[in-house]
């Protein structure tokens, strides 16, 4: 509740917003018979479901537009593979006093030094990022291609990297973790049920899956044409691919 309500209001879109006073005010701590284990549950009162649906519903629309839309995805892909060759043996340290050594800043500091050092191994990712030349989305997940092939991103990938070599482009594929909401809801007449057997809404709200191919900007309106001409051969398996 308290991430989606903070991360809607400084990222400046409304798709965040739920009824919390409704949802705080009807949470209940209530047992599960239907489950093996005797331990309670946090659940509701039923009169706050509408508001546990929105507080879902919520969560679906700020992953779609913010948490995974597509510039951040690219920069998340640039940010790790500038803390590879940054870190020594390019895992942070294990540690806890080596991990609380860097922070933020230190990352943050590291990458502006690096776009500013041509010789550093991480120059160009650093450069990257701090000179926003982020790379643009050329394909991206759609239902259509995927009644003809569900690794149709990964072809797209592939054929682009022999088109446009490895270093211009680059892959992202997310999966939301979790599947519907199941917790006790305490009805008007005083039985204990699931969410999922009173809530249409929440049985049914998607699961967000994405997949995005990225190419380097220089490249970009050449590759959107090249991939205009290639489509059906790439995605289908059909046919050759022209350059």
């Amino acid at each position: 509740m308290d991430y989606l309500l903070r991360d809607s209001h400084h990222a400046g879109v409304a798709y965040g917003a739920f009824d919390r006073y409704r949802l705080v005010d009807t949470l209940r701590i209530l047992p599960r018979e239907d489950l093996d284990s005797a331990e309670p549950m946090l659940g509701l009162e039923e009169g706050g479901l509408q508001s546990a649906e929105a507080l879902m519903l919520a969560r679906y629309f700020m992953y779609r537009q913010v948490y995974i839309h597509s510039i951040r995805r690219i920069y998340d892909i640039f940010l790790k593979e500038f803390l590879k060759k940054w870190l020594p043996g390019s895992y942070f340290p294990i540690d806890i006093d080596g991990h609380l050594k860097i922070s933020d800043v230190e990352v943050l500091t590291a990458i502006h030094a690096a776009a500013r050092d041509p010789g550093h191994p991480g120059h160009e990712t650093a450069s990257n990022i701090v000179n926003r030349n982020h790379f643009k989305v050329l394909y991206e997940r759609n239902p259509t291609d995927q009644t003809i092939n569900r690794e149709a991103a990964k072809a797209v990938y592939e054929a682009a990297c022999s088109e446009y070599g490895a270093p211009s482009v680059r892959y992202d594929e997310f999966t939301q973790a979790g599947g519907a909401p199941d917790f006790p809801v305490q009805t008007r007449d005083g039985r204990i049920v699931s969410s999922l057997m009173l809530s249409e809404a929440l049985n049914h709200i998607p699961v967000v899956n994405v997949d995005y191919v990225f190419v380097e900007r220089s490249k970009f309106t050449t590759a959107l044409r090249w991939l205009d001409r290639n489509r059906n051969a790439i995605i289908g398996r059909t046919g050759e691919v022209a350059g």
